[in-house]
């Protein structure tokens, strides 16, 4: 690989930890067709699920450097696109290339996965674009940060639906929604606790510098309240829940120690990491306690 890209995914896009996001989103999926007693598919359909999940994440980290690349000229000048790694014009054009790459990817899910997982990725890519041309609204929609986020982070349903039919059908029973439910309030409530520091850069335009401590605490907590009850829909409860009381307390350090933050953002962290990794933790407490 080109130099450049390699000093970029090693900065941007570090393989280890998204490897670990994917492989728990694809591991719990697998795990759920098991569960609901369909018959397990062999290596191949976890292989296509895996780097479909990884494509998703790759092209949304992607995404993300060209629209944030004013604001990180400002806050994050250190980041690669801004000190000149590549020209912006350049970038957006990969950008454009990789999204062919995952209509190509298609196919191959078609093949291996399945029609309806072909579907759902293909959906997924067609959403992605809407994302990348900000769904035609331009700045319209960037000065609303609340509605932004929400029509960013819906494309997790289309990824936990794909994932979940390379191994069987998403459609059986509401355990599909319930998955996909709890996948979004995990990485939705990620998204609002990982920018909890008080001396942000205001252009950058924080959820806590919009709505301040009392609306982003509530949404935080909204958000994981959200995916703590699809967890115990779903009987995977007592992974997330003691976690879930902690940030709940953890909270108020906002208001008496807000220079702690980053505890707050820690603990949502490995919220979305116990999330996305819930089923097989819970079949593991289960097997040990047995």
């Amino acid at each position: 690989m080109n130099s450049r890209w390699s000093i970029y995914f090693k900065e941007r896009f570090p393989l280890i930890p998204n490897l670990l996001v994917a492989l728990g989103i694809v591991e719990s999926a697998r795990r759920w067709s098991t569960v609901q007693g369909s018959e397990p598919r062999g290596p191949l359909a976890f292989m296509i699920a895996l780097i479909g999940g990884m494509l998703f994440l790759m092209q949304l980290r992607l995404m993300d450097e060209t629209k944030d690349f004013e604001k990180d000229k400002i806050a994050h000048p250190e980041r690669p696109l801004p000190r000149g790694l590549f020209r912006l014009d350049e970038f957006k054009t990969f950008v454009r290339r990789f999204q062919w790459s995952m209509i190509l990817w298609m196919g191959v899910a078609a093949v291996a996965g399945g029609i309806q997982a072909a579907i759902l990725f293909g959906f997924g890519v067609f959403y992605l674009h809407l994302m990348f041309v900000e769904f035609y609204l331009g700045d319209r929609l960037a000065r609303r940060p609340l509605l932004y986020a929400i029509l960013h982070q819906i494309i997790i349903f289309p990824l936990g639906y794909f994932v979940l039919a390379c191994f069987h059908s998403p459609w059986n029973d509401l355990r599909g929604f319930w998955f996909c439910t709890l996948l979004i309030g995990a990485f939705f409530g990620f998204e609002v606790g990982r920018k909890l520091d008080p001396e942000a850069h205001p252009v950058l335009r924080t959820y806590l510098s919009v709505y301040g401590k009392e609306k982003t605490v509530f949404l935080l907590l909204g958000l994981l309240g959200i995916s703590t009850h699809a967890a115990s829909t779903l009987g995977v409860a007592s992974v997330l829940g003691p976690l879930y009381i902690l940030i709940l307390a953890g909270s108020s350090l906002l208001w008496w120690a807000p220079s702690r933050f980053k505890i707050i953002e820690g603990l949502v962290t490995l919220y979305l990491l116990l999330a996305l990794w819930s089923l097989p933790l819970q079949q593991w407490i289960e097997g040990f306690s047995s």
